[in-house]
């Protein structure tokens, strides 16, 4: 786990301080770490297999189950390039959390819908918010995303 001095500002409590803070902050950094490493499988792992309920509205997905999120996660391993994540704010306890970040990338998808090479790929920025709910063995039961791109 990484310390608190060298966690980015965004993970640090704003306010009070719940007594789970640094449990879901740990938590969150390594959620945060496979996203980096861009693995569905890795990502997968941590969504209940069987109650997860997925939606992102800013894609206009409601509803998507384990499998669905794994093939929308597979996709955008190939869509994204040079993610990087930053978080303006972690919020929450053990079984639910509100998570506040900027993601920027290049993103290979053209507005015709062709693949682009990464050189090619515009730069985005992606501002966002996702609540996540979680059980009793830290897995995703219901996870929404709210999120904007931005050209850069």
């Amino acid at each position: 786990m990484a310390q608190t001095n060298q966690r980015e500002s965004g993970m640090k409590p704003l306010g009070h301080k719940h007594p789970e803070h640094e449990y879901i902050v740990a938590r969150q950094e390594k959620y945060i770490e496979v996203w980096r490493r861009g693995s569905p499988d890795e990502i997968m792992q941590f969504m209940d297999p069987k109650e997860l309920n997925y939606s992102h509205y800013g894609m206009e997905k409601q509803d998507l189950t384990h499998s669905k999120v794994k093939d929308l996660f597979a996709r955008n391993k190939t869509d994204l390039h040079d993610l990087e994540i930053k978080t303006r704010s972690l919020h929450g306890h053990k079984h639910f959390t509100a998570w506040e970040w900027v993601v920027t990338c290049r993103h290979g998808i053209g507005s015709n819908g062709d693949v682009l090479k990464k050189e090619h790929a515009p730069p985005k920025r992606m501002m966002g918010c996702t609540l996540m709910w979680w059980n009793n063995d830290d897995k995703i039961i219901r996870q929404h995303e709210y999120a904007q791109v931005r050209d850069t």
